[in-house]
């Protein structure tokens, strides 16, 4: 089991994320902004066995979607106006977790958002498993045992990127 505490709020580290990927040149938009989003919280389930952020990620038709930052993506209008010199984010401060998000940019950062969902789809994944589960219903939490085994078995600790790219 893993505990109820965090690091961060989901909408901070979404909009970090989204500010992170102008200064690199990468195009999002609020789907995309989701899977970055999924990948840094599995990746750091993995690494260091504690959930990144407040928000759990649900299983929607389209793939894991944290709900609360979905619409603050939303209402925030222009992504493209995010700049990490305008932000006050701790994660500025915070190098496992710079370091995670790093890794999961350069493993997925140029894929788009189609190619990201498609990812998140592959049979065995946490949202795969979730759908199949008895009682399924749209909007249930991924649980996270499901996504810190499936990242612990694809991230390659001693290289730079995940499996399957």
């Amino acid at each position: 089991m893993i505990d109820d505490v965090y690091k961060y709020n989901s909408v901070d580290l979404a909009y970090y994320i989204v500010a992170l990927a102008n200064k690199c040149k990468i195009v999002v938009n609020v789907t995309k902004v989701q899977k970055l989003l999924y990948l840094v919280y599995g990746a750091f389930l993995a690494i260091y066995g504690e959930r990144v952020c407040n928000e759990r990620p649900q299983a929607w038709p389209y793939g894991p979607v944290f709900p609360k930052t979905r619409i603050a993506l939303i209402n925030m209008g222009d992504l493209y106006k995010l700049s990490l010199s305008k932000l006050s984010s701790p994660v500025e401060n915070d190098t496992e977790l710079k370091k995670v998000i790093d890794f999961v940019f350069a493993g997925f950062g140029k894929k788009t958002a189609g190619q990201l969902t498609v990812w998140s789809h592959r049979i065995g994944s946490p949202w795969e498993r979730t759908t199949h589960t008895p009682g399924f219903k749209w909007g249930m939490d991924i649980p996270d045992q499901y996504i810190r085994s499936y990242f612990a078995s694809i991230i390659k600790i001693n290289g730079t990127q995940p499996e399957g790219n």
